[in-house]
């Protein structure tokens, strides 16, 4: 088959047949795929951790589904969903398409490699992306990363037969669909047109697709399967576009600053694993030295580097999260191993390699259970750096909030909760029995910003304050911890302004904290608040 990037290709593979080497490592292949799903899906089912504030929010908005929400698509509230259709409002019925997802990511992978490069090059690209901290996380957190990372991978692998000359019309339309699935999972995915952009300036024989329909109607489609986000928007004064625009600081001036920089290159080497990520960089400066250049590692370096240069460019004047750039990982692994599969035979390439996967095995476990750290080296890692602290303890913390909502209950009116953050708000009312059943419904916990739109909360009318006036409730107050001072719990907060102004009256009643394995895990402050007020009233002095 002639084709639009040469002959370099798998000549073993033909009319859906594998010679039998290929036969031996797609079998691998299928082997690890099966068994990570299977772990990942015990584990999950396991209660190792408790759910991300993320994942609780999506589930909520799967307790409302809409066109879309106020600051991601809907389509991981869909997702989740279906899986709690399936298993129930449970924690792995809120995780049960994570490990799927990344088992799909790994098959298309793997059978792309198998088809256009050869299986052996698909095996490692299974091993590469499941040995990467950033994947893993996204391998058991239902968050709006898996299904980026699939949709933006899809539509990167449907491309590859699209821009081949013969590239039927057909293949347009399926970027199309994947381009728009992802647009529906993570606004990222506006990056990808970026992606091509770049692809087609320094691609010039791709260039006969733009005097094509393929490309136009992929865009058409593209816009279509957006429409419901955009309508969305439209009717809620495109809160959505300042949410955003505030997260990049766009609109603010511009002041350059390398501390932003510095922990942006900081993070992604520690979630792409340090030795990927040299491997990436070098390989990414490396193959543009090459004459003839390897058309394939152009268009994998184009799929994927425009994302990156985008935010590192953005991290020079403003933060930028590590998983940000989740989505452009695969493509530049792709560029990575193209370009070090060349030069596997040399020792130091292949002991690189091994180590890799050595520390990503190393890794895995610790990710899984921060506590081997102590069996290693007779030491807890210090609560406030512990990065499982967030899906730890929150069980306990409803229970303990719970006690002293009883508590206030027993002077006879009705009590709710209150919490200062749309992540707290959720985790809350999934892990009180009682406010996870009353979903949808009338809410027993609250967020404190509901009266503003900077949360989902202000969206949905139940949540409203003010239909609570004359209640009594318990504010949760999440106390932070000072890691320069070794993890010492700071003195009690005063209440909120705000708080004291909506009630008649608010008092602490102290200090809590939730345990995980005998260890304080998060220290937090509750107030009771009693009579809420209307909004013309005053509280007495």
């Amino acid at each position: 088959m002639t084709r639009l990037f040469g002959n370099n290709y798998n000549l073993k593979y033909a009319e859906g047949k594998f010679d039998v080497e290929s036969q031996k490592w797609l079998r691998w292949g299928y082997f690890l795929i099966v068994v990570l799903l299977l772990y990942r899906l015990a584990y999950i089912a396991s209660g190792q951790i408790n759910l991300s504030p993320d994942e609780v929010l999506y589930w909520l908005q799967s307790k409302h589904l809409a066109l879309s929400y106020y600051s991601k698509p809907p389509l991981t509230a869909y997702t989740q969903h279906l899986g709690t259709i399936l298993w129930g409002d449970t924690e792995f019925g809120i995780r049960f398409f994570s490990p799927i997802i990344s088992a799909l990511i790994a098959l298309i992978c793997l059978r792309f490699c198998a088809r256009e490069i050869n299986a052996r090059f698909g095996f490692i690209m299974v091993l590469v992306t499941n040995a990467t901290p950033l994947l893993m996380v996204g391998s058991t957190l239902m968050t709006i990363d898996p299904l980026s990372v699939l949709f933006w991978t899809a539509a990167v692998i449907a491309g590859w037969s699209a821009v081949q000359p013969e590239g039927r019309t057909r293949y347009w339309l399926w970027v199309g669909l994947w381009m728009g699935l992802g647009f529906i999972s993570k606004y990222t995915e506006l990056f990808q047109l970026l992606c091509w952009v770049v692809f087609f300036v320094l691609w010039k024989p791709a260039r006969l697709h733009l005097r094509r329909p393929g490309p136009y109607l992929a865009l058409l489609l593209n816009i279509a399967i957006a429409l419901p986000v955009l309508i969305w928007n439209w009717q809620n004064d495109w809160v959505t576009v300042a949410h955003v625009g505030g997260r990049a600081d766009f609109g603010n001036t511009f002041k350059f600053t390398t501390r932003y920089l510095i922990d942006f290159i900081g993070s992604e080497a520690g979630v792409l694993h340090p030795i990927f990520f040299v491997g990436m960089i070098w390989a990414a400066v490396a193959f543009w030295r090459a004459k003839p250049r390897d058309p394939r590692m152009v268009y994998f370096f184009s799929m994927g580097a425009p994302l990156v240069f985008a935010y590192l460019l953005q991290s020079l004047h403003a933060r930028v999260l590590p998983n940000w750039i989740a989505p452009a990982v695969v493509p530049r692994f792709f560029v990575m191993v193209l370009y070090w599969d060349q030069y596997r035979q040399r020792p130091w390439v292949r002991r690189g390699f091994y180590t890799g996967l050595i520390i990503s095995l190393i890794a895995m476990i610790f990710l899984t259970d921060t506590g081997f750290i102590k069996i290693f080296t007779g030491h807890y890692l210090p609560m406030s750096m512990d990065p499982q602290r967030r899906v730890r303890g929150w069980p306990e913390t409803a229970r303990v909030i719970d006690e002293a909502r009883q508590t206030l209950l027993k002077e006879g009116k009705p009590v709710f909760v209150i919490c200062p953050s749309y992540g707290a708000t959720s985790e809350i009312t999934f892990y009180l029995p009682e406010a996870r059943s009353s979903v949808p419904g009338v809410p027993i916990v609250y967020c404190s910003a509901e009266n503003q739109p900077v949360t989902e909360f202000y969206f949905w009318p139940e949540y409203l304050l003010q239909k609570r006036v004359g209640d009594n409730a318990i504010f949760f107050n999440q106390i932070a911890l000072a890691r320069s001072q070794g993890d010492v719990i700071p003195a009690p907060d005063l209440p909120p302004k705000d708080l004291v102004r909506q009630f008649g009256s608010v008092k602490s009643i102290g200090v809590f904290h939730s345990d995980f394995h005998g260890r304080p895990i998060r220290w937090f402050q509750l107030f009771e608040c009693r009579d809420l007020l209307k909004l013309d009233e005053k509280p007495k002095p």
